[in-house]
């Protein structure tokens, strides 16, 4: 029985404590000091959705990785057709965004590549 009193105790102590160890940080704001520095770093980058109208014939594309997946030739309803030179790829526009990178936006695919596949030949 004093086993499981203390087994009892146990459980209600590391209940009590729980709160005080799971404290999460508090966010910071990018005006405050705090976040100045932070947003002064090479690491930090600003990634945002592009709207439709930024999606524009030529516009260069390329993957998370910086690899080049091609220009933008055309929107076809909620996708985007992409060249590379020698094929066409057809893009969710959902699956697009832009990025600030060296004081310019970039834009890029969500979609590596690599798992893209070449739209038939019409």
């Amino acid at each position: 029985m004093a086993m499981h009193r203390a087994i009892i105790f146990l459980t209600s102590l590391a209940l009590a404590a729980s709160p005080a160890l799971a404290q999460t940080p508090k966010p910071v704001a990018a005006d405050s000091n705090a976040g100045k520095k932070a947003l002064l770093s090479d690491d930090v980058v600003t990634v945002r959705n592009l709207s439709r109208a930024e999606v524009v014939f030529g516009l260069p594309l390329v993957d998370d990785d910086g690899m080049a997946i091609g220009t933008v030739q055309r929107l076809a309803g909620n996708d985007v057709i992409v060249s590379d030179g020698t094929a066409q790829y057809r893009l969710p526009f959902t699956q697009l965004y832009a990025f600030s990178k060296d004081g310019a936006d970039r834009f890029a695919s969500r979609i590596p590549k690599a798992k893209l596949r070449p739209e038939p030949a019409q």
